[in-house]
């Protein structure tokens, strides 16, 4: 009985990996394809696809979709550490009403989140704002929660008796959180900023309703080009955002360690 559950313990995990990894395989396998008719066959690779993503068609929006994803995860990050430091760590009275209020965002489909936005710019007569200041507010708004509930699990996980031997040693509460606080939850505070900059980077439900002419985002861009064309060109361009992005979270975890945040420690 113990061989066929373990047996079926590890199909499942092949079945999860192969779901995974197999999809990754083809995107890759296509983007070094000579023509648009997908090959598995090594020696008959290219690279020229790539070269391709010089043109400015791609470069522009690579760089806006960086810029607003590195603003986003920024300004997330310190309004989410702030949030989470009266929520989480001062217990302000109400607070879990107001942990319910900041992830509520959470729960609104994208889309709505898009429609709601650009309505309320047009109401408001900032129908200006559409483009960039547009999606920036409206990826802050997105990722906030995400980064407020990362930091907020951090905090909740601080010993407080750290603070209580800073204070008895005559530390003022800003000496603590500089010197205790913020280095034990560095880990959260990052992996907020990365799950913040990962979610603006790629998103397309709310940027496709907030963008214009000449303010245009990689993925939406990706979208565009596939209504009039499918060739390996798409699968380069979908294989160097996966590798920025890898080398963005390599960085943001070499700075931060926000790994032991994932195992519920410190580093």
């Amino acid at each position: 009985m113990n061989r066929i559950v373990s047996g079926l313990f590890w199909v499942s995990i092949a079945l999860v990996m192969a779901f995974i990894t197999l999809p990754l395989i083809v995107v890759m396998a296509a983007s070094l394809s000579p023509s648009s008719k997908v090959t598995l066959v090594p020696w008959e690779w290219t690279v020229r696809w790539y070269g391709d993503l010089m043109a400015r068609r791609w470069i522009d929006p690579f760089i806006l979709s960086a810029q607003i994803a590195i603003l986003v995860s920024l300004v997330s990050g310190v309004l989410g550490l702030l949030a989470a430091y009266v929520v989480a760590f001062e217990k302000c009275p109400g607070h879990a009403t107001i942990m319910s209020f900041l992830l509520s965002p959470l729960a609104v489909p994208q889309i709505v989140k898009g429609v709601a936005i650009v309505l309320f710019l047009s109401s408001a007569g900032l129908y200006r704002w559409v483009g960039t200041p547009g999606l920036v507010a409206a990826h802050i708004i997105l990722t906030l929660p995400f980064a407020v509930r990362m930091i907020a699990t951090a905090m909740f996980n601080f010993d407080k008796n750290l603070d209580r031997a800073g204070q008895s040693l005559g530390a003022t509460k800003a000496q603590r959180i500089r010197h205790l606080l913020l280095p034990i939850i560095k880990p959260g505070v990052f992996s907020g900023m990365t799950f913040a900059f990962i979610i603006s980077f790629n998103n397309i439900p709310l940027s496709v309703f907030l963008v214009r002419p000449g303010e245009t985002t990689l993925p939406i861009t990706v979208i565009n080009y596939l209504e009039y064309s499918l060739d390996p060109v798409l699968a380069a361009v979908n294989v160097a955002s996966l590798l920025f992005v890898l080398a963005v979270i390599f960085v943001f975890e070499k700075i931060g360690g926000f790994s032991a945040q994932i195992h519920g420690g410190s580093k």
